[in-house]
């Protein structure tokens, strides 16, 4: 690979950038805008949530409780935790959504007539979520214990809630972080715009008459969109911290590279379907129909991913991103620990890309 064809391609797309005001304003300051647009504007509920449980009483009456919890369809429960700081290590590397915590005495004071007091943890990333969850089995535990003594719910119980990562379950707080997802779709719509247009010009084929290499020619499209991608992330990211006011319990330079590879995933992932295209309008359709909308409804953005639609979801970049997003924002998870969904995103940059390679390789020859 020779480096001054590599810059040749790299220094005719920055051009072309700069030239088109539209393209660089959709790779720049669009994100920011759509992500102020879209805060506003989507706000829904869940359904079901991993709970840990960490009963400090072992007593007949938190077993009986555990066991009437078990029967809910919202709840999925996973191994009892058995100290308090391992449900908070749980629910920030995202194993839980929620916890709930019995303490000593428990069955005691129930059986005694006493308020007996219980606590329900959950991380607040998606309050949402989180608000309907704390309600809904506070409801059942509340309604269970009325049942097991027999007495007014009022003198049966208390359920006390705390939410760990985002204690007013404010909306903004959780769905400015996972925007940014959506609204980072748009560097790869105009990487796949500038791609057509140099096929519906007849300069794809002067192109490949000329020495440049394959891999050069990807990687020529590839870099200049990747640093455009990288400011108007920056300038979305800027917008999440000044205008919605989100809390960063992260690290910055995290926080680059857990972008950076979204941007890899999604622009090899675009280059990769507009070889396929001849018109812009025909990918501005494929961007639209393949990731935008899907990312909207599919990955986790407004609504947990459904388990029948599962295989689409983990398809989509913005799936994986979602979670990185909220992680890094509100619980302060780094990439070592979302380094699964790192590897997903780093596995679809490089697959796309050796794709395009083979396939620009096949258009020469």
């Amino acid at each position: 690979m020779s480096m001054l064809r590599l810059w040749a391609i790299v220094r005719k797309e920055f051009r072309h950038i700069f030239r088109d005001r539209r393209l660089l304003f959709l790779v720049t300051l669009s994100p920011a805008v759509m992500l102020v647009a879209f805060a506003y504007l989507f706000s829904f509920d869940t359904a079901t949530v991993a709970v840990a449980v960490l009963d400090r009483d072992q007593s007949p009456q938190s077993r009986a409780l555990l066991q009437a919890l078990a029967t809910a369809p919202e709840l999925t429960f996973t191994p009892p935790a058995e100290r308090y700081e391992a449900l908070e290590a749980r629910m920030q590397a995202g194993e839980i959504g929620l916890a709930l915590v019995i303490p000593p005495g428990f069955g005691r004071d129930l059986a005694a007539g006493h308020r007996a007091a219980l606590q329900l943890l959950s991380d607040g990333a998606d309050p949402l979520s989180s608000s309907r969850q704390l309600v809904e089995v506070a409801d059942r535990i509340i309604a269970w214990a009325a049942a097991y003594t027999g007495r007014s719910t009022a003198a049966g119980i208390e359920v006390r809630s705390l939410v760990l990562f985002n204690p007013f379950l404010a909306s903004s707080h959780s769905m400015a972080p996972a925007l940014l997802a959506i609204v980072l779709i748009l560097p790869g719509m105009a990487v796949a715009l500038a791609m057509t247009r140099e096929t519906e010009l007849g300069s794809f084929e002067s192109l490949a008459a000329t020495p440049i290499r394959p891999l050069e020619y990807v990687l020529g499209k590839f870099i200049p969109y990747t640093l455009f991608g990288l400011i108007g992330a920056g300038v979305a990211v800027l917008v999440t911290l000044l205008w919605f006011r989100v809390p960063f319990r992260g690290s910055y330079p995290d926080l680059i590279l857990l972008i950076l590879v979204y941007l890899a995933a999604v622009l090899g992932l675009s280059i990769l379907f507009s070889s396929f295209m001849t018109t812009q309008s025909t990918a501005l359709r494929a961007v639209l129909l393949l990731f935008l909308v899907p990312s909207i409804f599919l990955s986790g953005l407004l609504l947990p991913p459904d388990a029948n639609a599962g295989l689409i979801s983990q398809a989509l970049p913005a799936t994986h991103f979602v979670i990185m997003a909220r992680g890094a924002f509100l619980k302060g998870q780094g990439v070592m620990a979302l380094g699964e969904e790192v590897f997903i995103l780093l596995s679809m940059a490089a697959t796309a890309l050796t794709l395009t390679t083979l396939l620009f390789r096949k258009q020469v020859r």
